[in-house]
């Protein structure tokens, strides 16, 4: 799956789970962007540099995390 933000950053989704819906796919990259958004709107973020946010990596990990328990139950 993917999804291109208004910045034309781009997110890859892969799975190996068959039965993902698509609405919890858009619920994923929703999360997924807001997470990004805060991470880069950090004054101390140099842009072009890898995101090194120990908070963006929490938030990614809950994200991965609830999208895992969504699509299994």
């Amino acid at each position: 799956y993917g999804y291109l933000a208004n910045t034309k950053v781009k997110f890859i989704l892969v799975t190996t789970d068959l039965e993902v819906r698509d609405a919890d796919v858009r619920i994923f990259f929703r999360k997924f962007h807001e997470a990004y958004v805060d991470a880069v709107s950090n004054p101390f973020h140099v842009p072009g540099k890898k995101i090194t946010s120990r908070t963006f990596a929490e938030s990614v990990s809950n994200v991965v995390k609830s999208f895992g328990l969504g699509s299994t139950g």
